[in-house]
């Protein structure tokens, strides 16, 4: 059990720093840091503490979708996305949030970096997911939700994990072009959704499932 929680732990740190380098490149966040990233700028809090509202959120969401079949397992996701969102910090680029291990790493200049920056985040945040599911622990809030879902309707898990995604970048953008000047917010600072948010919502799942065919093959 030690070298599960270890494992799981270190998975989580891993998908923290991908984010906080897909929020570095400038090219769009992960599609379910969307949200969070599009409130950090709105209100000026840091993406963790964000991360941590959010996230409870998508618990709350799990209590309404399974209601008495709601059970300790997902309220194990209250206090994993306080943790979580204290990791997203720890290894942020904010310098004003907690941690901010990453707040000295260089800024990516031309358009081909900030793509290095990109890929290396979903590169990044793919290792971690395959990490962090390894032990088979407590899932992300998005993913218990999207298995919330599955179990509720009885649709397959990857069509409402693709549901609970494309909700998520639906609601951030709405967020992006409302209340952070519309169209032009896809250049600047304070870039939510782009391009980078689409490959890393088709991406990152590829990358996951190399490791699996990979990895599982060796063992």
């Amino acid at each position: 059990m030690l070298k599960r929680l270890t494992t799981y732990v270190i998975g989580l740190l891993i998908i923290a720093v991908g984010i906080n380098v897909s929020k570095l490149s400038g090219l769009g966040i992960s599609p379910v840091s969307s949200v969070p990233r599009a409130l950090e700028v709105v209100f000026g809090f840091s993406l963790g503490k964000m991360v941590m509202v959010i996230y409870c959120l998508l618990v709350a969401a799990q209590f309404i979708v399974l209601r008495k079949n709601f059970n300790f397992m997902n309220v194990l996701g209250i206090p994993l996305a306080i943790v979580f969102g204290f990791m997203v910090d720890l290894v942020g680029i904010d310098p004003n949030a907690f941690g901010h291990l990453l707040a000295g790493f260089p800024k990516p200049g031309s358009y081909a970096v900030r793509f290095v920056y990109l890929a290396a985040s979903i590169v990044i945040i793919g290792i971690g997911v395959y990490t962090y599911l390894k032990p088979k622990l407590v899932p992300m809030p998005a993913e218990g939700l999207a298995l919330a879902i599955s179990t509720t309707t009885g649709k397959v898990f990857g069509d409402c994990k693709t549901a609970v995604d494309v909700s998520l970048i639906t609601l951030a953008l709405l967020i992006q072009l409302i209340f952070l000047g519309g169209f032009s917010s896809f250049t600047g600072g304070n870039i939510v959704i782009r391009e980078g948010t689409v490959l890393s919502a088709c991406c990152v799942g590829q990358v996951v499932k190399f490791l699996n065919k990979k990895l599982s093959a060796k063992q």
